[in-house]
């Protein structure tokens, strides 16, 4: 057998190895967080419908994908992905969950949560992925905080989103909420640029 033709083998035996283990680390990551379920960027690029006051948000993901999100639907530590009732873009994905009011410190907008309610962008600063509420000790945080499942970024919801760990650059931003007829309502759009920007900022 030639020289080139064992360099070959090698490297193939190489590349399936490394897939291998990569879809291992995957596996293994997917059982460490609480999924709601992944919603993808759609292939076409259209121009952001800007949320306003008085849009009332519904579930985006789950059986109750659609349906407006009562006041009583989520209990304290509970979460769940959202979007703006009429316009369910990608960039318009919420991350919705309720806490103790008293829980929340600035650089958190304590007058954008209501209730307990608070929410930000679904949609990580790093490279897009849709983070997760995670309510329980994960790591070495012992407190409810938002995952990203890509690249291990932790935000944390009690100050503003900050980034606790992680690549994301920056802290997601953050939705101003009012309650509308027993529903939970956007009362303006994001503070802040969606996913990520030009530059990695």
């Amino acid at each position: 057998m030639s020289e080139k033709k064992v360099k070959d083998i090698y490297a193939t035996r190489r590349n399936i190895l490394k897939g291998l283990l990569g879809a291992a680390g995957a596996g293994a990551l997917g059982c460490m967080v609480v999924p709601f379920g992944t919603i993808k960027a759609p292939s076409g690029k259209k121009k952001r419908q800007k949320i306003v006051k008085g849009d009332k948000l519904v579930y985006a993901v789950g059986p109750n994908a659609g349906k407006e999100i009562k006041v009583e639907d989520l209990k304290v530590y509970k979460g769940t992905l959202a979007f703006p009732k009429g316009k369910e873009q990608h960039e318009n994905l919420i991350l919705l969950f309720r806490a103790k009011e008293s829980e929340f410190k600035k650089p958190t907008k304590i007058d954008y949560t209501i209730k307990g309610f608070c929410a930000y962008s679904a949609i990580c600063t790093h490279m897009g992925c849709t983070v997760e509420w995670y309510p329980e000790k994960q790591f070495s945080f012992d407190f409810p905080h938002l995952f990203c499942p890509c690249h291990q970024s932790v935000f944390d919801v009690f100050h503003g989103a900050k980034v606790l760990a992680g690549p994301a650059p920056r802290p997601l931003p953050q939705l101003p909420l009012m309650i509308a007829d027993n529903v939970i309502a956007a009362a303006g759009d994001f503070d802040g640029p969606i996913g990520p920007q030009p530059g990695g900022k």
